[in-house]
């Protein structure tokens, strides 16, 4: 045990005090590899990637597939997309109206952390179209 303070401190509690000290600072927060980082842990997010890996979709068909709200789809489509994990396709629909379709520009995701910090890699989508 160790004095400090004139209160004492077991190891576990200078363990936490340390880790707790260590944890990144806010600014780090708006790092775009950890918004990433965080829409990768998204349960809605990743099924949403992976339901749009082989087409494109709607918002619209992608909410509809996975049973989520609408609303929660144009949330989490539009964090993947500030994130660059999908990208954005218009066309013109038979009655002349535009349609969006999105499309996952990832295959897959592997993430290793060391020393604090993740390292992201990515396999592009082979399904993606030259644009």
């Amino acid at each position: 045990m160790m004095r400090v303070s004139s209160f004492f401190i077991s190891h576990k509690n200078l363990k936490s005090l340390v880790a707790k000290k260590l944890r990144p600072l806010l600014v780090e927060k708006y790092d775009i590899s950890h918004k990433i980082f965080n829409e990768l842990i998204n349960l809605e997010s990743r099924h949403i990637l992976f339901s749009i890996i082989k087409k494109p979709k709607r918002i619209q068909e992608i909410a509809k597939e996975l049973k989520i709200p609408l609303s929660s789809a144009y949330k989490r489509v539009q964090s993947l997309k500030d994130c660059s994990l999908i990208l954005k396709k218009s066309d013109f629909a038979e009655n002349g109206h535009i349609v969006t379709y999105y499309q996952s520009m990832i295959k897959d995701v592997t993430i290793t952390i060391k020393e604090f910090e993740p390292s992201i890699l990515f396999t592009k989508n082979p399904n993606l179209k030259n644009e």
